[in-house]
């Protein structure tokens, strides 16, 4: 069996003889919405991915698992045709065709509550100036305005690649805050807790707020599309089972 981060899952929606063959990655260890167990592809990103795909006949799909940023450079550089997972970002990510949408999400700040003492937070991101957030590279829900201040020097910001080790940090107070889906930050608090964590540590957590909702798509690589054209036609059977 191939490492867990790199697990294929095959799809065949058609004839063996008559299938064309699609790579699509996805990001490994994300609970509960993209992972991989016991040899076998789970999670809700995976699960919308599959109700898709089997309205689409002639294709063999191979979802890869990679850690986020690397499978956003694959498909960025044209290796594979796309990324299950990526928020619509097309002024960011101009080198992908984003799908219709799949699934929907809303994304939260949480953070240390020893950290942020008595601070008054409710206005994303101004309030939170002066504070360390822990994110995953490649991850772009902070938003632009998030950004900006990282620029400006006036948030701090960590990077990772696993986001469980991220809250990890964020629980002994080597970060302040953290950004995800409140569903993800459990699974990883849970997760943290199976290897070992205290329980106690979970209340070192507090959620602040939801700071946006997310509309979840696959972002198809154009370098790929240009060398395999095959692909757009995909891409328009794709969009059209999915809905747009």
């Amino acid at each position: 069996m191939k490492p867990g981060w790199l697990l294929a899952l095959l799809i065949a929606t058609g004839s063996a003889s008559a299938q064309t063959k699609i790579t699509i990655y996805s990001e490994s260890g994300q609970r509960p919405m993209s992972y991989e167990e016991n040899g076998v592809a789970k999670g809700f990103y995976i699960e919308s991915l599959q109700k898709v795909l089997k309205k689409i006949k002639g294709y063999d799909v191979q979802i890869v698992f990679l850690p986020w940023a690397r499978a956003v450079e694959e498909v960025r550089s044209g290796v594979g045709a796309g990324v299950m997972g990526a928020y619509y970002r097309p002024t960011e990510r101009p080198y992908m065709n984003h799908s219709a949408s799949i699934y929907e999400e809303e994304v939260s700040v949480h953070c240390n509550r020893d950290k942020i003492g008595n601070r008054k937070l409710q206005n994303y991101p101004a309030d939170f100036a002066g504070l360390v957030f822990g994110n995953q590279r490649g991850y772009l829900a902070p938003g632009p305005a998030f950004f900006e201040m990282v620029k400006q020097r006036k948030i701090s910001v960590v990077d990772g690649v696993e986001f469980s080790s991220l809250v990890k940090k964020m629980l002994v107070g080597d970060i302040d805050c953290v950004i995800n889906p409140t569903i993800v930050m459990n699974e990883a608090l849970a997760a943290l807790e199976s290897k070992g964590l205290p329980d106690r540590m979970r209340d070192n957590s507090k959620r602040i707020m939801a700071i946006k909702t997310e509309t979840v798509h696959v972002g198809f690589s154009k370098k790929y599309e240009e060398a395999h054209p095959e692909l757009k036609q995909f891409r328009m059977q794709f969009d059209k089972a999915a809905g747009k």
